[in-house]
């Protein structure tokens, strides 16, 4: 049977993880996408290009953030965080992210570029070109419950 996580086991399931999916509307559709974060206090931190999700979430600020961890049917940790999207404007937070977030990427390049299974990637489009967008996930409520071993 699923148990509850309580705010402590929850924590420490965000701290391990660090990529989940992002729900967001248009007002009539649901949207999810996977997305990388990071875990703040009462928020996790996204990065994504200018587009499409920015611009519905700017219009729409309530979403929905999955995370899990699933080894079978009768195994896993699932953790849904429902908040409020913010864009971070602010130049110093700005300073302080862009830097960890090129690290990330340089680093997912490199693995992308080792692995043999994938093609070459195209030279920069404009939509690689877009404007980088900050923002995070302001935790509303935050729910996780787990499973193990049932049959």
């Amino acid at each position: 049977m699923p148990i509850e996580l309580n705010e402590s086991k929850i924590r420490i399931f965000l701290k391990e993880n660090s990529l989940g999916r992002l729900g967001y509307t248009d007002g009539t559709t649901v949207y999810i996408v996977p997305m990388n974060y990071r875990l703040e206090s009462n928020s996790i931190i996204l990065y994504s290009l200018e587009g499409k999700k920015t611009n519905l979430m700017r219009n729409h600020p309530s979403v929905c953030f999955e995370v899990d961890r699933i080894t079978d049917s009768n195994n896993w940790e699932s953790v849904v965080i429902t908040g409020f999207f913010e864009e971070i404007i602010e130049e110093n937070e700005l300073t302080q992210l862009r830097p960890l977030y090129t690290e990330y990427m340089l680093r997912k390049r490199a693995s992308l570029a080792s692995d043999p299974t994938l093609e070459k990637q195209e030279p920069a489009t404009a939509k690689q070109e877009a404007k980088q967008v900050f923002f995070r996930i302001i935790f509303d409520q935050v729910t996780g419950r787990s499973q193990s071993g049932f049959m």
